[in-house]
């Protein structure tokens, strides 16, 4: 058992990451042995490459702003661990948190025991969420899936609402190398005679209304192309008559708020658009073009499909500006190619480092490369006017360590 919440995280931190599986087998059966009736929680299920997250906080807000109770279970987190649970936004607590960790130690140990098997990381942290926001008595559960879908952790419930974001590639050891059968997998969390919403690509229209169709099941798919912006900054858009103003940056962002206002409108049919709309105004989440100070801003992006959606958010909010890039990555994403992208939108790139057990060092891949993240960040400041733009990005863990530590 652990007195002390460090130690309880390091703990958990230190379980494997995610174990090769062909079934859901082990996480099901440790969910039995909690005992847990999650009958009376209404529950919205997330998967996409990217915009869970958005779509997860704008979900979150407009229920909240209904009068209900909503729990948030996200990942990975931005500067503090227990922002991955959260109950109306507020991440659970340290005594609260120190006390779930102990209770699935103790889970794993009695599975094991059982099982001969022992349960990892993403697991004990689902199950974890799961049963926290059991003790709470949440009215909704939003749900965001790890990796994929198909045999995600998070895939053990039956869900009120499945809803998909986009497809691009990333993850593909686990997924697959196209985008088809990425989408597979994520379409797996979509059950007999469930619901879906999505705003995917019309690339990829046939086989999400097949498998659809297969499955009995209800698709709502929403044409990007019904949403038009208005502006960027402040960002209001129109959709079907009606006029919404966003607070996340980003031309990425109106796919997400609008997709979250459409799951919404399902679930609280009665509910009056404007009330929906209103809800939507006071939407925060870091990271995400998140202006941190002055003329310095953050963003996760850190994939291919999220750096794309970057590039087009600059050229189009920055486009009088000079954009001046401080970059980092994890080794798995392919650092050299992402980096690469910016180059015919940046007036200069810096490269750096940060504490991390997943970090490898970027000091040979073409750019300047300072390794103390600090002195890159006061050697673009030195190179910089107010008027410019400096944009730190590459990696979610990156950027929530810049935040925290030196911003």
């Amino acid at each position: 058992m652990f007195k002390n919440l460090d130690m309880a995280i390091n703990w958990v931190q230190s379980q494997t990451r995610f174990r090769p599986k062909a079934s859901l087998t082990h996480i099901e059966q440790a969910f039995k042995l909690m005992n847990l009736d999650l009958s009376d929680i209404k529950k919205i299920h997330i998967t996409g490459t990217n915009g869970k997250g958005s779509v997860s906080m704008n979900i979150t807000q407009m229920l909240m702003e209904q009068g209900f109770t909503v729990g948030t279970f996200t990942s990975p987190y931005l500067v503090k661990f227990n922002e991955r649970i959260q109950i109306n936004r507020n991440p659970i607590s340290d005594d609260d948190l120190l006390n779930l960790i102990n209770d699935i130690y103790n889970l794993k140990e009695e599975y094991l025991n059982i099982s001969n098997e022992s349960l990892s990381f993403f697991e004990l942290l689902t199950l974890a969420a799961f049963k926290y926001f059991s003790l709470k008595y949440v009215d909704y559960m939003v749900i965001e899936v790890g990796i994929g879908g198909l045999l995600d952790s998070t895939n053990i419930l039956n869900y009120d609402v499945s809803v998909i974001t986009n497809i691009g590639m990333d993850h593909m050891k686990q997924l697959g190398d196209t985008k088809e059968k990425i989408a597979i997998q994520k379409l797996g969390i979509l059950k007999e005679k469930g619901v879906l919403f999505t705003t995917v690509d019309e690339s990829l229209h046939s086989l999400f209304i097949n498998t659809a169709q297969k499955l009995h099941a209800k698709i709502n798919i929403i044409d990007s192309h019904a949403i038009k912006t208005i502006s960027y900054i402040p960002h209001i858009v129109k959709y079907k008559n009606y006029t919404f103003e966003l607070p996340l940056l980003g031309v990425y962002q109106k796919d997400n708020a609008i997709l979250a206002y459409e799951v919404v409108k399902y679930l609280l049919p009665k509910t009056k658009d404007e009330e929906l709309i209103e809800s939507l105004k006071h939407v925060q989440y870091a990271g995400r073009l998140e202006n941190v100070k002055d003329n310095i801003f953050i963003d996760g992006a850190h994939n291919e499909h999220a750096i794309n959606a970057l590039i087009e958010s600059i050229k189009l909010l920055f486009s009088n500006k000079k954009v001046y890039i401080l970059f980092s990555a994890l080794a798995d994403k392919e650092p050299e190619h992402l980096i690469g992208k910016f180059e015919n939108i940046a007036e200069g790139i810096i490269v750096t480092s940060f504490p991390d057990v997943r970090f490898k060092p970027l000091n040979n891949i073409g750019y300047l490369y300072i390794e103390d993240p600090k002195k890159a960040l006061n050697f673009i400041q030195s190179k910089t006017t107010k008027d410019d733009v400096i944009l730190i990005t590459g990696s979610i863990h990156f950027i929530g360590y810049m935040k925290a530590h030196i911003l």
